[in-house]
């Protein structure tokens, strides 16, 4: 081979000449910035490391918080059955507020509209009583609501009391009030120690707070008694004297309060047996002194104070003033005061002897239901079920609610 041939063949690749070289590179560094660098892991610095930890423990803290609400709010603010304590007490403190405003309209009775105040106030009253009986108290506080119901009873009665005092002052008659002002003032004792009382300690036991509403329906008895002695009569009126007679008592004031109450069950026209005046106040004695304290609206204690003395003249004078019979004959179809005192006393019979039956609704509508239950007592005193009030079916009452509580007095 020739030195010819060899150039030929060196010739025929392009000459590397230095400004090639530098234009080559230049691409290899062109190239090499547009390929992406290959990532090299970095240490993690401790302020980052702090900052991600208090960012866990922000989102762990706050579902914590989420968890707590839901069960605050789906256990009904509290544990341990808060809600139905706290919903019920919500659904007692209108009643026991609505009850104490209507006691205290009490002193604004005028001999002008007396008795259609007092009419408002029976019918305001018995209204609390269909709002507390529609109450569904927790198993806890069942106790508590049937004596707020009993407390409601009283001041129906009580009024019921001074409504017929108020019509007899009106016709001339010297009344007195404290038989009924005796049964105000009882409900207030009732609602404090055996509603609102125990009440608290059943809350607190449960750890709810806040407290279970009072209602005082005589704020001012002095004042009270004042305004009624204007309104229909002296209390004065009323023999007061006596020794206090009770269970085993003896001796010549006895015999006078056992022919007193002979008086009082001929004008009425009681089945209960006529008394022996023999100076013993033994159980016969009491049960017939229980009779009139529970048809005159007292607390059926079977002692024999003033209150009850009072008590009895009243029921005298008002047989005496209806020819023997202390009220009139109600039957289907009646509405007004004396049909709520009725269906009253027949819910605290049927709360003694029929304890599941539903109560009345003690609306002043002599309707079926009033009916039925008034059925239900004359077929077990022995009476004809006419389902008419008369005077024998009064008197059943009143013998049947002696019966069922022997153990008083």
């Amino acid at each position: 081979m020739d030195e010819s041939e060899t150039d030929f063949e060196f010739d025929f690749f392009p000459e590397h000449s230095a400004e090639t070289a530098e234009t080559e590179e230049e691409l290899y560094r062109d190239e090499s910035s547009e390929a992406p660098a290959p990532r090299r892991p970095s240490a993690t610095s401790p302020a980052e490391i702090a900052r991600r930890r208090r960012i866990a423990a922000a989102v762990v803290a706050g579902l914590v918080l989420l968890i707590i609400i839901v069960v605050v709010v789906t256990s009904g603010g509290g544990g341990g059955g808060g809600g139905p304590f706290r919903n019920y007490v919500s659904e007692v403190s209108p009643v026991a507020a609505d009850s104490q405003q209507a006691g205290t309209s009490l002193g604004s009775l005028m001999a002008k509209n007396a008795v259609s105040r007092l009419d408002a106030l029976i019918q305001r009253t018995a209204t609390n009583i269909s709002r507390l009986q529609a109450v569904a108290p927790p198993k806890e506080l069942t106790a508590v609501n049937a004596q707020a119901l009993a407390t409601l009873d009283l001041r129906l009665l009580g009024l019921q009391g001074l409504r017929e005092a108020a019509v007899e002052s009106q016709a001339g008659a010297t009344v007195s009030s404290d038989a009924a002002v005796a049964a105000l003032l009882a409900s207030d004792r009732l609602w404090n120690g055996s509603v609102q009382t125990p009440a608290n300690a059943v809350l607190q036991t449960h750890g709810i707070g806040g407290g279970f509403p009072s209602s005082t329906f005589v704020s001012d008895p002095k004042a009270l008694r004042k305004s009624l002695a204007t309104l229909i009569g002296s209390p004065a009126a009323a023999p007061t004297t006596g020794t206090v007679l009770r269970f085993d008592s003896t001796g010549p004031d006895v015999v006078a309060w056992q022919n007193q109450l002979n008086r009082w069950l001929t004008a009425t026209g009681s089945p209960l047996a006529q008394l022996t005046a023999d100076g013993t106040f033994g159980a016969s004695t009491r049960d017939v002194t229980i009779a009139l304290q529970q048809a005159q609206g007292l607390a059926p204690d079977g002692v024999v104070g003033p209150t009850t003395r009072q008590a009895l003249q009243q029921a005298l004078r008002a047989a005496k003033a209806s020819g023997g019979s202390t009220a009139a004959t109600l039957k289907p179809g009646d509405t007004g005061s004396d049909v709520v005192a009725w269906q009253t006393k027949l819910n605290q019979w049927l709360h003694l002897t029929a304890p599941t039956q539903s109560p009345l609704s003690t609306d002043g509508n002599f309707g079926d239901a009033t009916k039925t239950a008034t059925e239900q007592l004359q077929t077990s005193s022995g009476l004809t079920p006419t389902g008419e009030v008369d005077a024998p079916t009064r008197q059943a009452l009143v013998t049947a609610l002696a019966n069922a509580n022997p153990g008083r007095g």
